[in-house]
């Protein structure tokens, strides 16, 4: 079986104004055996010229390149048109970590910015062979900030089987960043937005893409299979072996003996579909909270230490703000509930608050780990102990009076625009407007 299976092509039409004429000539149906695939081709613009190719997957743009590649085929078939000669891109993209089935798109962005769809391609892939096996499980808390991340890993953390790096806030997120090194070493080359072949060393504090694969190295034989395949399983089975040797040392520190699961935050974003691809057995929590009190939350703790720590600098009223929210990481959480909801668990924050025994022991049977009574009560009566830390992560008097908060915190302007900006997502898990 191939590791990567393109089973459709689609091309759009040029559309007036905007694109005079364009080709796909990469990739092609058919299978590929390393795990990533090329994109090429050549666009023309009608009346202003074509800047770059973006290569969406998910609305996400995954790889950009720019029109410079010579294409004398075109500039005699077109002789008329502006820069014909330099018109063609080439590019390659990783399928380390995308869905295992899915589909990419391609637009060309017009000098003025408008983009035009170009087509898609349609694909499958197979899993990253790296033959590791695990000792640990990752368990991936999927949320996003002042959700009650740091109240759910608390408790968490007091389970014997579930290795927590117990340390306010609980950010420590080492899985994540060898995770993270295999998606970025395992990309082909990109000399435009990463690592460059002439210069890549004189940066230490930016390693980027392999620069030199798929181009030069794969004008050897034997070369292409080993650098596109074999070497991305090896470096696969490292990153996994670090990952769980952290964790390991952690829960030997923490005097746990009995583990099953390497807990950390996670945001919704590609690298949990990695995380699935390496470890079929993992376990995935999808933490939700009303998101108007997140909004709420997130004002009021920029407003408490006096710095922006949500959202972007340019950001320049709360009602931007809450748009923003809604089209960044809410947005993220809306569409990955759906695709993986048949192998992740759902938390509710507000359940976890008024209910969290009955919530948490949900949360163990999803992950066969040891769900009675006595292990119940005494995860909450642990993390429930006086901690000054947790006092100071707060914005509310307390915890309960954290439910519902956006509805006397904010004002009725911004309620307004706090139900119109997440009112269909609230709906979608199941949330009053």
């Amino acid at each position: 079986m191939t590791l990567v299976q393109v089973d459709d092509i689609e091309i759009g039409a040029p559309q007036p104004g905007k694109i005079q004429a364009f080709a796909i000539d990469a990739p092609r149906i058919g299978g590929l055996d390393v795990y990533d695939l090329e994109f090429a081709g050549w666009v023309l613009g009608d009346g202003q010229r074509v800047k770059e190719i973006e290569i969406h997957q998910g609305g996400v743009v995954i790889r950009k390149a720019p029109l410079d590649q010579q294409r004398p085929d075109v500039a005699r078939d077109y002789p008329d048109a502006h820069d014909s000669g330099i018109v063609g891109f080439r590019a390659w993209v990783s399928v380390v970590g995308l869905e295992p089935e899915t589909e990419l798109q391609l637009r060309a962005v017009l000098e003025d910015g408008v983009r035009s769809r170009l087509g898609a391609v349609r694909l499958r892939h197979q899993p990253v062979r790296s033959g590791f096996e695990p000792r640990l499980q990752p368990l991936m808390l999927t949320t996003m900030g002042r959700a009650g991340t740091t109240w759910t890993m608390r408790l968490l953390s007091e389970h014997p089987q579930i290795v927590v790096h117990r340390w306010h806030p609980y950010e420590l997120r080492t899985a994540r960043y060898w995770w993270h090194m295999l998606k970025t070493l395992s990309e082909p080359r990109d000399p435009h937005h990463s690592a460059q072949a002439d210069h890549f060393q004189t940066n230490k504090q930016w390693i980027g893409y392999n620069p030199f694969y798929p181009e030069p190295i794969t004008v050897t034989p034997g070369l292409s299979d080993w650098m596109g395949r074999e070497y991305i399983e090896d470096l696969a089975r490292f990153c996994q072996r670090s990952a769980e040797e952290t964790y390991l040392r952690i829960a030997a520190g923490q005097g746990q003996t009995d583990v099953k699961f390497m807990a950390e935050k996670h945001r919704a974003d590609n690298l949990p579909w990695l995380v699935w691809e390496l470890y079929p057995k993992a376990k995935e929590l999808f933490l939700v909270r009303d998101f108007r009190d997140v909004y709420s939350s997130m004002l009021a703790f920029n407003q408490k230490f006096g710095r922006r720590a949500f959202g972007p600098s340019h950001i320049e009223s709360d009602a931007e703000f809450a748009q923003f929210l809604r089209n960044s990481t809410i947005r993220n959480l809306s569409r990955s509930w759906p695709k993986r909801q048949d192998r992740a668990h759902l938390i509710r924050y507000e359940d976890l608050i008024t209910d969290p025994q009955m919530t948490l022991r949900g949360v163990l049977d999803y992950l066969e780990l040891d769900a009675t009574e006595p292990t119940v009560q005494g995860m909450v009566a642990r993390a429930s102990a006086e901690n000054p830390e947790m006092t100071r992560h707060l914005t509310s008097r307390d915890v309960s009076t954290s439910l519902g908060r956006w509805k006397s915190s904010l004002s009725p302007e911004l309620q307004s625009v706090a139900n119109n900006a997440f009112g269909d997502v609230l709906q979608q898990f199941g949330y009053q407007v």
